[in-house]
C-alpha cells in the first residue's frame, strides 16, 4: 500500500465500517479526516467535522474545509448511510422512502460531486469510494427504500467514473453483504423473536457461511483508495462472502 500521507476524508467515520476504515487508513500512514453526525469517543483523527449528509451546504463545507486545511483531498470514502426502520413494503410510507433515499442516495451524489469539484480544482488524480450493498442486486420483500437507495448509489458511481476518468480520478463502489455492525444489529432487532433463525438462514446462503467483519470491508476499501490502483474505475467490488456467485458485478 502507498497511502502514507494521503489526505483521506471518511464520512460516516463513527459507524461500524467507517470506524474500521479510519483505523485501517491510519495504520497505513494516511492523514484521516472524519465526518459524521457526532464524533466517536476515543477515535484518533487528524480532524473531525460534524456532518448532516442531507445538507448540501454541509457536504460542500466539509470538502472545502478539508481541502483548505490540507491543500487537497486525495481520497473520499463515503460510508455514511442508514438502514431505516420499516422493514415491510406495505408498511413503508412515502415519506420514509424519500428520507432513506435522501440520506443514502442524494447525499452520496452531493459528497461525490463536491469532492470531484475539489479534485478538479486542485488537479488531484484522486480516488472516490462509495458504499453500495449486495441488496441493490436482488428483489427483496423488506427494506425496500434501503435496497433502492443502494442501487441508485451504483448509478452515481458509474456516471462519475465516466466523467472523471479523463482526469485520472477513479470512482468505485464497495458492495458489502451482511456485516457485523450496529446496522446489522438493528436488522436483527427488527426481525424480532426470529432473529437468530433469520441470521442462521442468511449465513447458510453464503458460500463462506458467515458474515463479514468491518475490518474485512475496510481492507477492500484500502485497495481501491491506494494510488497504485487508480486505473481501476467504474467497478463494484462485492465483499459479501460469495453472495451472487455467477451473477457478476
Amino acid at each position: 500500500m502507498s497511502l502514507k500521507d494521503q489526505v483521506v476524508l471518511v464520512t460516516g467515520s463513527s459507524g461500524g465500517i467507517g470506524n474500521a476504515v479510519v483505523d485501517a487508513l491510519r495504520a497505513e500512514g494516511a492523514l484521516v479526516v472524519g465526518a459524521d453526525r457526532a464524533p466517536k469517543e476515543g477515535q484518533e483523527l487528524a480532524a473531525f467535522f460534524p456532518l448532516d449528509v442531507t445538507s448540501e451546504e454541509q457536504c460542500a463545507a466539509v470538502v472545502r474545509d478539508t481541502a483548505s486545511k490540507y491543500g487537497r483531498v486525495d481520497a473520499l470514502v463515503h460510508a455514511a448511510g442508514v438502514l431505516g426502520t420499516t422493514p415491510g413494503i406495505m408498511e413503508t410510507t412515502t415519506e420514509e422512502f424519500d428520507s432513506i433515499l435522501r440520506i443514502n442516495a442524494s447525499a452520496t451524489f452531493s459528497m461525490v460531486r463536491e469532492t470531484a469539484k475539489s479534485m478538479l480544482d486542485t488537479g488531484t488524480a484522486g480516488a472516490i469510494i462509495i458504499l453500495s450493498s449486495v441488496a441493490a442486486k436482488e428483489a427483496r420483500l423488506n427494506y425496500l427504500p434501503y435496497n433502492a437507495s443502494k442501487l441508485a448509489v451504483l448509478h452515481v458511481m458509474w456516471s462519475f467514473a465516466e466523467l472523471l476518468g479523463p482526469n485520472g480520478i477513479s470512482v468505485n463502489a464497495i458492495a458489502p453483504g451482511p456485516v457485523n455492525t450496529p446496522m446489522r444489529a438493528q436488522f436483527d432487532k427488527d426481525s424480532g423473536p426470529g432473529a437468530a433463525a433469520s441470521r442462521a438462514a442468511r449465513e447458510a446462503q453464503l458460500p463462506m457461511r458467515r458474515f463479514a467483519e468491518p475490518e474485512e470491508v475496510a481492507r477492500a476499501i484500502l485497495f481501491l483508495a491506494d494510488p497504485g490502483n487508480r486505473y481501476i474505475t467504474g467497478v463494484t467490488l462485492d465483499v459479501a462472502g460469495g453472495a451472487h456467485l455467477g451473477m457478476g458485478t
